[in-house]
């Protein structure tokens, strides 16, 4: 069955692997990028102007409900406010607005394309992800400060924990909503960090249990099993796909128990 998905971030890396694979497969594909990429949408999600632009695009462009999003498009820079503004609050946004037509679908999914980092980095400052979750985009942006190298983690963490949150409410409308989280993927991006000084010898030196990274192929089947009918069932998860990465370092640390008393747990079942 022909299905109509949007994707950010469409015509480089990640998004035009999937993109590709799911026209492949026989699916019509709403792209959105920057201008000039020669996406079907053209917007910069940095704004609030570009986001509403964003989604105006996409809804003018469906003949029918959406089938699904793949919130893919994402920046990794020391400039924070910018690294927030698309990565969190563009992602946010667009699944908002584009909220109501999945919902009329009945069966919609919900992509998010999230990060590795976020589990192997240390140090990320929760305090910053928190106000992110709140609102509180300076207060965010003031805690990052000095280490604005690690603002794409705290975007890339705030945005699964707003996913989490959000999750079961948006099942109720018949739209499953879910993460993966990639490692390092050979696309255009990679190859210039790995020219890095800083970034390279770094990248280079993560564990590669299967031999290599990925290239941005081998993660877009993934992607289309969770906008399929198949992962009908998945729902408010994050899947690692880094060729091994997270699980050579942290491999005790998942998964852990429940630590909540039995009346607790009780209460919860509301009997």
């Amino acid at each position: 069955m022909n299905h109509i998905f949007a994707i950010t971030g469409s015509q480089s890396g990640m998004g035009l692997a999937f993109r590709a694979n799911l026209e492949r497969l026989g699916h019509q594909v709403i792209g959105i990028d920057l201008p000039g990429k020669g996406a079907e949408v053209t917007a910069d999600l940095s704004t609030k102007d570009g986001r509403n632009a964003a989604v105006a695009g996409v809804l003018a462009l469906c003949q029918k409900p959406l089938d699904g999003v793949i919130a893919n498009a994402g920046i990794d820079s020391e400039d924070s406010r910018l690294v927030f503004a698309i990565n969190y609050e563009g992602v946010i946004d667009v699944l908002n607005g584009l909220r109501p037509s999945l919902a009329a679908n009945s069966g919609a999914r919900v992509l998010i394309t999230s990060s590795n980092s976020m589990f192997i980095t240390p140090g990320i400052p929760e305090q910053a992800v928190d106000h992110l979750l709140c609102g509180s985009l300076e207060e965010a942006i003031q805690i990052v400060g000095s280490k604005s190298n690690v603002c794409y983690q705290v975007s890339k963490l705030a945005l699964v924990r707003w996913m989490r949150a959000r999750a079961v409410e948006w099942a109720k409308e018949g739209i499953t909503m879910n993460a993966i989280a990639p490692g390092a993927v050979r696309t255009p991006l990679l190859e210039r960090d790995l020219i890095d000084p800083v970034k390279g010898p770094v990248i280079r030196a993560l564990p590669k249990p299967l031999g290599e990274f990925p290239a941005a192929n081998d993660i877009a089947g993934l992607a289309a099993f969770l906008l399929s009918e198949q992962a009908r069932f998945i729902v408010g998860q994050v899947v690692t796909i880094d060729g091994g990465i997270e699980v050579s370092w942290r491999e005790k640390d998942f998964p852990s128990t429940w630590q909540i008393s039995e009346s607790d747990w009780m209460n919860r079942l509301k009997l």
